[in-house]
């Protein structure tokens, strides 16, 4: 297998740990090492890798700032797995407190043909919480002739009291330039002929793990002659980035027809619509990353992709981009158990491409909140201010600055276009002044009449009741 086959022997083969690769060197070079070494990070970085190569070049003769010399008796040996003081345990296999105190039964023994015995125990993380307890003792105070490496992908599993005693080595996931570049040296050097996009293409599925990367290679690899990018596409059921930056530029643009027309288009080659879905997941969440960072955050995808992306989105609040997050995301859920799939699409796709269309939701108010500040600021940077000032009779007056537009109508003659088009009553129209005074006058007038005969009505009124009464009171 290739991952296997170009397995790097020294420092110098390895790519994209250079941070701890200049300390592990620097050890070397000293002939002084700690007693337990703890390797973590992304998978298929190089943990397990270099802990061998660390482990020949503390018991090389010749070894150097580049690592062992893979020639001298004790490079030999362990290369073949021929020693018994060189222990490579498998903890998701034999993770049981039986197996540790097995291992570190047999520490107290000196090694027969190394300088050191070299304890690795890769997945570390697996092991039982007694295993952890059982080898505790031991990596606290080791035999100075022993030397722990261990090597793990979830270093938050492993327990504080071990990390403590360990030298801890964070291992990245590796970029998508350099396993580009040694993508490149592996095929050249089996002489298959290859497309530069089909290897960033197969970089990007690596997500960052370096085996990986092989591995996909070489199953691609069987079954052409040449590596090309649509063979890689269709052997991995991938979609076009293309594609997606182009749907995510219709949505921005709130251009429906585009994005049906995308959506149509790719529904009639065949592209499946949940990995449509994915693909655009994946093109929105870099976006928030590029957003979030001014265009400087590392995406795993090559750099023309990034700047078009970068130029899409840029002028885009986050908050509506995670809202087409959201609605993404709400998309795949529906792909799965729709009976419609294609119309689901349609559905969300157009939804994202219209914002103006939900209802006042508080993210909707947000999102015109932040379109007005733009438009502010647009404004004040076309030297058209305008400021208010509250005087003590609470009056406000508006003030603009001197640099206007030729095309600004003042506020008083807009006051005017208002007053022509709604015919409102003014107090400089005396004669609709005078009309409205009169009508009030009338009615005021026979209100007073009226009052006047009911206060008449009432006192006769009380004489006839009297009268009648008179005799019981």
């Amino acid at each position: 297998m290739l991952y296997s086959t170009y397995r790097p022997l020294n420092f110098k083969e390895v790519v994209g740990q250079d941070n701890n690769l200049i300390t592990l060197k620097e050890q070397v070079k000293q002939n002084k090492y700690d007693s337990a070494y703890l390797f973590a990070g992304h998978r298929g970085t190089g943990k397990t890798t270099i802990a061998r190569i660390l482990a020949r070049a503390i018991n090389c003769k010749n070894a150097s700032t580049d690592g062992p010399c893979n020639e001298c008796d004790s490079c030999s040996s362990m290369l073949k797995n021929a020693t018994l003081d060189f222990v490579e345990l498998d903890a998701a296999s034999h993770n049981s407190i039986n197996d540790i105190k097995e291992l570190v039964s047999s520490t107290k023994y000196l090694p027969t043909t190394l300088k050191k015995k070299i304890y690795i125990i890769d997945e570390v993380h697996n092991l039982s919480t007694s295993a952890f307890d059982a080898l505790l003792k031991t990596i606290e105070e080791p035999p100075e002739h022993c030397i722990f490496i261990l090597c793990t992908t979830e270093l938050h599993k492993i327990p504080a009291t071990i990390r403590s005693r360990c030298s801890i080595y964070q291992f990245n996931a590796i970029s998508i330039e350099i396993m580009h570049d040694r993508l490149v040296h592996v095929l050249n050097d089996i002489k298959k002929p290859y497309e530069d996009t089909a290897i960033n293409l197969i970089a990007k599925q690596a997500d960052g793990s370096m085996r990986d990367a092989l591995s996909i290679a070489e199953k691609i690899i069987i079954s052409c002659d040449k590596l090309t990018t649509e063979h890689v596409k269709k052997s991995l059921c991938l979609l076009d980035d293309e594609l997606s930056l182009k749907i995510i530029k219709a949505i921005c643009e709130e251009n429906g027809k585009d994005t049906i027309n995308l959506i149509h288009k790719s529904y009639e080659e065949g592209k499946n619509l949940s990995h449509l879905a994915d693909n655009l997941l994946e093109t929105l969440t870099d976006a928030v990353l590029l957003i979030a960072t001014q265009g400087k955050a590392e995406i795993y995808n090559s750099g023309q992709y990034k700047e078009e992306l970068f130029a899409i989105v840029k002028e885009k609040p986050l908050d509506l981009i995670f809202w087409y997050v959201d609605q993404i995301s709400t998309l795949r859920e529906k792909i799965r158990n729709s009976l419609n799939p294609y119309m689901e699409t349609q559905v969300y796709l157009i939804r994202c491409a219209n914002p103006k269309l939900l209802n006042e939701s508080m993210r909707d108010v947000l999102r015109r909140i932040n379109e007005l500040e733009g438009k502010v600021k647009n404004m004040e940077q076309g030297n058209f201010v305008i400021k208010d000032n509250k005087s003590d009779s609470k009056e406000t007056t508006f003030i603009v600055s001197d640099e206007v537009e030729d095309d600004f109508v003042p506020i008083e003659e807009q006051w005017e276009d208002v007053e022509k088009i709604t015919d409102l009553p003014f107090e400089e129209d005396d004669n609709k002044q005078k009309e409205v005074e009169e009508v009030e006058d009338k009615a005021s007038s026979k209100n007073d009449s009226a009052e006047q005969v009911d206060e008449e009505d009432d006192e006769e009124m009380s004489e006839e009741m009297r009268e009648l009464f008179s005799g019981y009171l």
